[in-house]
C-alpha cells in the first residue's frame, strides 16, 4: 500500500507542477496582455490549489491512521458557511458550473470541526465538479434535523457503478467508469 501511496502522489504532484512550471516560463518568455497574464496567473492558483488539497488529504489520512485526529469544534453559522464554501470553492474551481445551496429546516449555530468540514464537503464539490460534464449543475445541501445535521452534496455526474459500491472507502480505490480523469482516491476515505 505504501509503494501504491507514494506512486499515485507523486503522479498527482506532476500534473499541477507542470503547469505551474509552463505557465511561469511563459509569463517569463513573451509579452502577453492582461487578460493572457490572469489566465496564466490563474492556471498557477489552481495548480496550487490542488497541491494543497493533495497535502491536506495526506496529512488527514495520517492522522487518522494514527490515531491523531484530533476534533477542534466551534460554534458555527451552518448556512453562512456553506455559501462562502460556495463562493471560495467557486474562485479555485472556474465558474463552468453553478453550485447552489438548499438548507432545509430552522437553522441554528452547531459545534462543529470547522477545518475537517471544509476539507470533506471541498473534496465531495470537487468530485461532483471532476465528474460531471461542464455547465451540469451541483447542489450543496444541508437538513437540520432533531439532534443532527445531514449534509448532501448532488450532480449530475458518472455517478458511481453498483460493483464499486463495496470499496467507496478505501484508500486508492477509483471506480472502474472514470475513464482519463485525473484523481487519487485518497478523498473517499474521510467522506
Amino acid at each position: 500500500m505504501k509503494s501504491r501511496f507514494i506512486a499515485t502522489i507523486s503522479h498527482e504532484f506532476r500534473t499541477p507542477l507542470t503547469t505551474i512550471q509552463s505557465a511561469s516560463e511563459l509569463l517569463e518568455h513573451y509579452e502577453w496582455s492582461t487578460d493572457a497574464k490572469q489566465e496564466r496567473f490563474k492556471q498557477i492558483h489552481t495548480a496550487i490549489q490542488h497541491m494543497t488539497q493533495l497535502l491536506e488529504d495526506v496529512l488527514l489520512i495520517g492522522r487518522a491512521e494514527t490515531g491523531n485526529l484530533e476534533l477542534r469544534p466551534t460554534l458555527l453559522n451552518l448556512p453562512e458557511f456553506c455559501r462562502q464554501l460556495i463562493d471560495s470553492f467557486q474562485m479555485t474551481m472556474g465558474g463552468n458550473h453553478e453550485i447552489t445551496f438548499i438548507c432545509r429546516g430552522e437553522p441554528q449555530s452547531v459545534w462543529i470541526d470547522v477545518k475537517l468540514l471544509r476539507q470533506i464537503l471541498n473534496n465531495l464539490l470537487s468530485n461532483a465538479v471532476k465528474y460531471s460534464l461542464e455547465e451540469e449543475p451541483i447542489e450543496l445541501g444541508l437538513q437540520y434535523e432533531r439532534d443532527s445535521v445531514v449534509f448532501w452534496v448532488r450532480d449530475e455526474g458518472i455517478g458511481i457503478p453498483p460493483e464499486d459500491l463495496p470499496h467507496l472507502f478505501e484508500h486508492f480505490h477509483r471506480a472502474n467508469n472514470v475513464g482519463n480523469i485525473a484523481g487519487t482516491g485518497l478523498g473517499n476515505r474521510h467522506c
